[in-house]
């Protein structure tokens, strides 16, 4: 099988020849810039200059060379990279630890006094900031925070796709489709309860769902709005050539769903589905929706509004046992991820704790097809190389 005849056949509820692997196809399965440099080291491979993709995460690009060298079976169709790459170039950076490496142009990052990073748009306008000793940037602007009536929502102006960003998408996604046999996936986003949080602040927002039931609904109503235009042109633009969608909405905590299952019934699941049945209308394109922490509860809804893949299967959270999710949901969902727990085994773990650990998941959730390896979350910059050659390692011998 190719890889994306082995991404399709899993999806599909079918056993592929071999577990499909995932490294990278998404922002929150792949690596932070500091570990991957150590990984490549490990491999053998020459120094590169790191492709800092996703700023705020600090995540890596992974190059063709490592994909090969382990297998990779799926390639993220990003627009920050794709616009990087054929719009606005790359400028030098340093990593936290000091390694050279490059960031999209558009930005901007200056230190300050106290060792502070502090991220700037292109437009000038400061919107993250990295603590001294920290190795992410947080958001630090909420552009409605401060609204109080839906006639100023009225006002706000989303962004949309321009056509030189649509003419290079266009362009990458149909190189990825015929020159190469990766699965690809499409980076869309359609967020509504993370946008809301984004936009007012997590606190308003959450304070408007439960007690200002008017605000939210409009607000909702102004993303879903959004999102459609720029879905359509989207799949337009590259439904043709990608596999995958990639929609995201993080609605748990470690300790069970963010909002309670009837608000969300109510507020966020109608807007979901207006979005993933845009898709299955108007594409053969599947629904991947990443939603982090324990949204056991919330499954049954995701799979009425059509999400065809969950992901990061966060294990340790409340309610998320895989030996559960597989017997409960496996016929109706894939799950893209689950395969190493990112928060206690892969950082803290012994090598061969963490390959014990790999091949029970991978026995749990490949039954049947249905799965899609990747560690349930980003490989942290601190991780210990050790221990990311064990996951890799354990994953190349069970397939």
């Amino acid at each position: 099988m190719t890889s994306r005849e082995r991404i399709l056949t899993a999806i599909r509820h079918r056993e592929p020849d071999k577990v499909p692997w995932d490294l990278g196809g998404m922002r929150s399965t792949g690596m932070m810039a500091m570990a991957y440099a150590r990984l490549r080291k490990a491999l053998g491979l020459p120094r590169e200059e790191i492709k800092v993709y996703d700023v705020g995460q600090q995540l890596a690009w992974i190059d063709e060379d490592v994909r090969r060298i382990l297998g990779i079976d799926v390639i993220a169709l990003d627009t920050e990279k794709v616009l990087a790459d054929h719009l606005y170039g790359w400028k030098p950076y340093r990593l936290p630890d000091g390694t050279p490496a490059l960031i999209p142009a558009r930005y901007e990052i200056r230190e300050e006094p106290d060792g502070s990073r502090i991220l700037y748009d292109k437009d000038g306008k400061a919107i993250g900031k990295m603590p001294a000793s920290g190795f992410y940037f947080d958001g630090i602007i909420h552009e409605l925070e401060d609204i109080s009536s839906v006639e100023e929502i009225d006002k706000w102006i989303p962004g949309t796709f321009e056509r030189e960003e649509l003419e290079a998408l266009k362009e990458s996604a149909r190189d990825l489709y015929e020159n190469t046999d990766y699965a690809i996936m499409g980076s869309f986003g359609g967020n509504i309860l993370e946008q809301g949080q984004g936009l007012r602040g997590w606190e308003n927002f959450m304070a408007d769902l439960a007690g200002n039931r008017e605000l939210a609904e409009k607000l909702i109503e102004k993303m879903v709005e959004a999102h459609l235009k720029n879905l359509k042109l989207y799949l337009e633009t590259v439904g043709d050539y990608i596999q995958i969608i990639q929609m995201g909405d993080d609605l748990g905590t470690q300790n069970g769903p963010m909002l309670s299952p009837k608000l969300y019934r109510e507020l966020i699941s109608p807007a979901h589905k207006a979005i993933y049945d845009y898709v299955h209308k108007n594409s053969d394109v599947y629904v991947f929706l990443h939603s982090c922490g324990g949204i056991y509860e919330l499954m049954p809804y995701l799979i009425e509004e059509g999400v065809d893949i969950i992901n990061p299967v966060q294990t340790s959270a409340r309610g998320m046992e895989p030996e559960r999710l597989k017997k409960e949901f496996g016929d109706r969902l894939t799950f893209w991820g689950g395969g190493c727990d990112t928060q206690s085994v892969l950082p803290y773990g012994k090598p061969e704790e963490i390959k014990r650990h790999v091949k029970e998941r991978i026995e749990i959730f490949s039954r049947d097809g249905g799965f899609v390896f990747t560690q349930v979350h980003n490989i942290q910059a601190n991780v210990p190389v050790e221990n990311i050659m064990a996951l890799f390692e354990s994953v190349m011998t069970a397939r």
